[in-house]
């Protein structure tokens, strides 16, 4: 699981309003029995920060932390 944090004031206490992805479909192509080609699609969470009471934004790609902003 990823570890996020509000970039804000930097806690891990938030709550997860809602999620979304993009649709692009990558077929698996296998070598030596392992897949080369990774879903790329980009996950979008919206959050609501319980310590400092701020929405932020992260998006996910290749199962990492591609991009963290807020308003």
């Amino acid at each position: 699981m990823i570890e996020v944090k509000c970039p804000r004031c930097g806690e891990s206490y938030y709550m997860v309003n809602y999620s979304t992805r993009t649709a692009a479909y990558y077929p698996p192509i296998i070598k030596d029995g392992v897949n080369v080609n990774p879903d790329g699609n980009i996950e979008t969470t919206v959050c609501y920060c319980l310590h400092c009471h701020h929405e932020f934004t992260y998006q996910t790609r290749y199962g990492r932390i591609w991009n963290v902003y807020y308003d």
